[in-house]
Parts: C-alpha cells; structure tokens; sequence
C-alpha cells in the first residue's frame, strides 16, 4: 500500500485504538500496561506483512516528531505538580543520586564496555561507550511512579526516585547531545573536548536561566485570561512547546564573543513547570486547576504509548542479525545492572555512615537500584543520531571511517539494538517484580498514622452513606426494605471499623495512643482549614499574595505533623520566613504589606478557624471509639487562634474605619455574586434559562468578581 497522508493518519488512530484496548484489559487482568504492549507488538509485526494492514507501519517516529511533539508533553509532564520544599529537605540525597550516582554510572558503563565488548569480538571505541552510557542513564520517572502509586509506596522514597530520576534526564541528555556534537564534528582533539565541557556547563546555565522568562511571561497572562478554562489549559501546552523550542532556536543561533550560547531544553521545561507549579499555579482557576493533572496524564499516556508501539516497529525494520548479538545485549544488561546498583549503596552509603540525612533503609536502596526502569527518553536519544536520510548522516560514515569501523551495520543500528534490548529488559524483568519485591521489604506497609487515618476516613464515609440512604427514600428512589438492608450493610460495616479503630489503639499505642489521635485530628482540622482558605481565594475574598501567606503557614503545620512533631500552640503569632515562592510573590507585587493586607488575612484566619470549629464540634459526636474530650483540646486551641485573629481584625478596623468598611462592603458583593454564579449555574443546568441568557450572566458576573480587592 502506497504511504499516503490518509494512511498515515489511519496508521496513528489505529494504534492509538491498540494502546486503549490493551491499556483496559491490563487494568482488567491486573498486568503491567508497557509488558502487554510489547505482547502487542509481537502481534502487529506479522500483521503489519500482511497487504490489508500494512498501513500500521505508515505513521513514522521522525526525529522531529520525537523532539518536537512528544519529548515537550513528556519532560513537561514528569516536572509536574513537584513540591520542591520536600526536595530542599532531601536535597543532599537527591544530588548525590543524581551527581556521584552519575559519575559513578559513566565510568562503570563507559569502562566496562570498553574493555570486556573486544573480548566478545565487537571493537567499539569509548566515545560510542560514552554515548550509550548517556542515553541509558535517562531514567523513566513516569513508568515506576505508576507501580509506586498503587501500591503505596512510601512518600519520601517516591520523591527521592521522582527527583533523581529527574535530574538524571538532565544531566543525561545534555550530556548524549555533547557527545553526539563530538561524533559529527570529527574532531576528538583536548580543545574538542574542553569545547564539548563548556557547551555542557553552558547548556545546563542557561537551561537554569531561560525559566526566568517563561513563568514571569506566563504569570502576567495566566492573571488576565484569569477564569478562562479553555485558554488556560492551553496556554500551558504552548508554554511546554514554545519553552523547548525557543531553547533551541537560541541555541543554534546565538552567538557571544564566537561562543554559542547553549541552552539545555530539557532543562528549561523541566524547571519552567517546576516554578510554574510552585508559584504560579495559584494564578489557575480554581476549576482550571481540577482538570489540569487529568490533562497532561491523559497526554503523556498517549504519547508514551505511542513511542512505544512505534518504538517496537522501528526495530523490526532494521537489517541486523539479532542472534550475533545476544551476548553483547546479556553482557550490556549486566553491565548496566551494576553500574546502576554501585552508583545507589557507594552514595547512600556515604550519607548514612555520616549520618547527613535522614536515614535511608536497605530496602528503599534496593529498590532504588532495581527500579531504574527505561523507556521513553532513552529510546529518543538513540533516535537522534542520524541516519541515512538525514541531512548529517555523511558525518557518521566520516566517523566511522576514523575509528574504524569494520561492521556491516553502523552506529546507530548498534546502539538501538542494545538500547531497546536493554529497555525490553527492564519492562519485562524489572516492572513486573519492582511490585513483588516491595511487597517482600515490608516497603508498602501503612505507618500507624495512616493506619489511624484510614479507618476514620472509613467510619466518616460510612456515616455518610448511612445519611444519604435516608434522602434517597425521601425522594423516592429506593424502597423501605432496600433501605433497610444497606442500613445493615453499612451499620455492620460501621460497628467493624469503630472496634478496628479500637483494638489498633489498644495493642500498638497501648502507651502513646493519646498522641496519635491528638496527631490526626491535628491534620484532619489543618485540612479543613486549607480547604475553606482555597474556597475563599476561589471567591476572590483573598488576593494571592495573602492566600500564598496563611497557606504557607498551614503547609508548615501540616509537614511538622507528619514528621511526628507536635502542632505548634501559637500560630497565629508565629513569624516564620517566606519560602523562595513566596518572596517571589512579595516582589512582583504592586504594593507591600499594608492594613489591608492585614486585615484580610485575619479576616481570612477568623473565617476558616471558625469553620474548623464548626466540624469538629460535629465530628465529635461520632463514635469514633475514643473519648470526646480529644476533640476538646483541638476546639480549644481553635477557638484561641479564632480569638486572637478577631481580635487582631477588630483593632484593624478601629484604626481605619472608612477604608475598612469599604473593603468589608467590596469582599460581601465578592461573595454575593459567587452565590449568584451558583444560582445562574442551576438555573441553567435545569434548562430553565437558555444558553444565551447563561452567556450573557456569567459574563457580567465574571466581571464583576474578578475586580482587584486593591482597586477599593
């Protein structure tokens, strides 16, 4: 069948349609998505050699497709939604992962195949060592968070893997697009490579610096198209794109003093949603914000599909006897393997023998080592080099020729051969025991904080079912007996959670059982608080600067209780240091601190303390199997914080009667109108008003809410 643009477009829709079925039977029989893929591709080569479907092979993975379309979706992808404060507190962990880890992989790879692939009868020269050393140390975040998230791996070892799997892309691809530019350039003198240094210093500078512009460029949009669901979540799909892009185009056309200014992508993007999702994503509405993960994963799992059904494709086209390479392809396997577990226990190792932070179990290293799973990027990476079509291809030959190359196929079939191999590998050994393994290291066992937590959350959804079923028999839509017997479902179900909840107080906090639930109430209130604060910033009753503040102080509170610290008693006084974020608030802020300023935050603390109070109070009277009085301690430190800020907001007021009561008048019209927007938004819902007319409300509604508080 001739390759025409409709047979492409029926090549992609179809695979596309592959990917979805196969990713549906793998959460149906409970099997790893990226092994059934590969099962999948073992079923679309022969069929792809038949003349009906031959159209599967139509749509290629271009360099260009690869670099341009999917790489910006995935890098953005796997930055994003990164809490950065929790990296400051693993950072040294992290660095070392993803620095001395590094270093380590490069010698252990590079030397290993330089010295031990002669003895298999393959000669390759170090620089093509180095090049596979740098593709295959990308990591693939992506595909281990997922086995991670369902089946709970610990937080803290998530984010180490997250970050250091980050890190180690940047560095990687920097480093396999150096070393790339030295192959093409032909020369491997001292000045080419101290030349090849500085482009990587250079590349991972400006790869810093560039994000500067794109989240101060983003920010300033993202405030005026503010509420705009659709222009929103677009724009953060340009800003992935145009990020990589600009990079590159500055890269390959500026120049200072004849040096090129280079600037690493990966690392622009990466870091842009990084600081974009820090500091600018409290610019997002709110209803924006809910659909945006949703967004980028529906994305990159199209995309990472795509990559890797094509991926397979691409291999069954090359002309390489696969059999002469079975050992090479073992001994890589190996080789990488090792590499990969000396560069996790030698830096590990190091920080806990000195103890410079928080211990790291034998467990969470094995882990580390065995779940560097690759895919997505390496296989780009190795797509990179040229072939023969491409406009470079004649300076792989000019290489080759240099360092003698003596083998039928060149560079690039000999690295992607070992490269997917190497992927196939950690897909099929790697993914599929990564689950087993943890389970075995006692790694995926709920702390007795979430042991706690889970059954309260249980006892709390129990209830509400057991409310629920008295509205649905009101409005007729179940019988009396049907109501009846889920009443005894849930009461049942309800009564075994309540002596759960018991018995796990009794025998494991028989001593410090008090603590633990003054721990979880402490949260449960701390969330309450968090959820009120993001509904009045939503009503536009706080301005982000404010919003960011007491947010900041609950995210405190929230992480000292977590690490098993108690709530501190005075934080409404407390004076703690603004985060890097919000100091960036503070500066790009038309105005500083003022009264108003103060006053709305402790309006703002007097409102969500108030609500605190209101659910504990009701929250107390669920038999949660404890005493009552430990709901009291909390109200009471509640009602002290609901005290102070009332008293702090009336003095405020005093002082400044007129403008206070202007703003006062301006914050009621805020809410007045969102409660009108509820109306409009019913109203319509039931078909009672026309599209038009809903149009026409919401637009002059909008306006209205979305005035600064400072204008007043």
């Amino acid at each position: 069948m001739e390759v025409t643009f409709l047979s492409a477009s029926l090549s992609l829709f179809f695979l596309l349609t592959i990917s979805i079925f196969t990713y549906l039977l793998s959460k149906k029989i409970n099997f790893p998505y990226t092994v059934l893929l590969i099962i999948v591709w073992l079923l679309l080569i022969p069929l792809s050699k038949i003349e009906v479907f031959s159209f599967i092979n139509h749509f290629e993975l271009t360099p260009d497709v690869l670099f341009y379309v999917f790489l910006p979706i995935l890098i953005f992808e796997s930055a994003y939604n990164m809490n950065y404060r929790q990296v400051i507190k693993n950072w040294k962990s992290i660095s070392s992962l993803a620095i001395i880890g590094l270093i380590i992989s490069t010698f252990v790879i590079g030397g290993l195949m330089y010295f031990i692939f002669p003895l298999l009868g393959f000669q390759i020269p170090f620089l093509v060592c180095l090049l596979f050393w740098s593709l295959i140390s990308a990591t693939d975040p992506v595909a281990v968070l997922s086995i991670f998230k369902n089946i709970w791996a610990p937080r803290r070892l998530t984010l180490i893997f997250e970050w250091e799997s980050l890190f180690n892309d940047w560095t990687s691809l920097a480093l396999f697009l150096v070393i790339l530019g030295i192959v093409l350039n032909g020369e491997m003198s001292v000045s080419t490579y101290i030349e090849g240094f500085g482009s990587f210093i250079s590349m991972m500078i400006g790869g810093i610096l560039f994000w500067s512009f794109t989240w101060i460029l983003f920010s300033k949009i993202i405030w005026k198209i503010k509420n705009n669901e659709m222009a929103e979540i677009s724009l953060t799909m340009i800003l992935a794109h145009l990020t990589f892009i600009l990079s590159e185009i500055i890269s390959h056309n500026i120049n200072i003093l004849w040096f090129d200014i280079k600037i690493s992508w990966v690392i622009a993007t990466s870091i842009a949603w990084i600081i974009i999702w820090n500091y600018g994503r409290y610019k997002i509405s709110p209803k924006v914000e809910a659909h945006m993960n949703q967004f980028w994963e529906f994305f990159a799992f199209l995309c990472n599909s795509l990559v890797f059904i094509l991926m397979w494709l691409i291999l069954s086209h090359i002309n390489v006897n696969f059999w002469m390479f079975i050992i090479p392809i073992l001994a890589t396997i190996v080789i990488v393997i090792i590499a990969r577990a000396i560069s996790i226990y030698v830096p590990i190792g190091f920080l806990n023998a000195f103890k410079l932070e928080e211990h790291i179990p034998a467990s969470w290293q094995h882990l580390l080592s065995w779940g560097s799973l690759r895919w997505a990027l390496a296989l780009m990476m190795v797509l990179m080099i040229p072939w023969i079509w491409d406009t470079n291809y004649d300076k792989i030959l000019i290489f080759q020729q240099s360092i003698g190359w003596k083998f039928d196929f060149d560079i690039r079939e000999f690295l992607i051969v070992i490269t997917i191999w190497s992927i196939m590998f950690t897909l099929f050994i790697k993914a599929t025991t990564i689950g087993y393994m943890m389970k075995k290291l006692w790694t995926t066992q709920l702390h007795d904080l979430e042991k706690f937590e889970q059954q309260e959350w249980k006892i709390l959804a129990y209830l509400k079912m057991l409310e629920k079923l008295d509205s649905l028999y009101q409005k007729k839509y179940l019988t009396i007996s049907e109501v009846n017997n889920l009443k005894k479902k849930y009461e049942k179900e309800l009564k075994n959670s309540v002596e759960i909840l018991k018995n796990f107080i009794k025998t494991q906090w028989k001593d410090n059982w008090k603590s633990l639930i003054q721990r979880a109430l402490s949260l449960h209130a701390l969330w309450i608080e968090k959820q009120y604060l993001k509904d009045l910033f939503s009503y536009n009753e706080i301005e982000e600067k404010n919003f960011k503040y007491i947010l900041n102080k609950i995210n405190r509170q929230i992480e000292r209780l977590e690490l098993g610290k108690p709530q501190l008693k005075d934080i409404a006084d407390e004076k703690i240091s603004l985060d890097f974020f919000q100091k960036l608030v503070e500066f790009f802020s038309n105005e500083k601190n003022n009264f108003i300023d103060n006053y709305v935050i402790n309006r703002t603390k007097a409102i969500i303390t108030r609500k605190v109070i209101k659910e504990l109070k009701m929250l107390s009277e669920i038999n949660f199997g404890f005493e009552k009085e430990m709901f009291d301690e909390i109200i009471d430190l509640y009602k002290k914080f609901n005290l102070i800020a009332n008293e702090k907001k009336d003095t405020i007021f005093n002082e400044h009667k007129t403008e206070i009561s202007v703003v006062e008048g301006k914050l009621a019209d805020k809410s007045l109108l969102k409660l009108e927007e509820n109306v409009i938004n019913d109203l319509y819902c039931k078909e009672i008003i026309t599209p038009k007319l809903y149009i026409t409300f919401m637009d002059e509604i909008e306006k209205e809410i979305l005035k600064d508080i400072k204008s007043i």
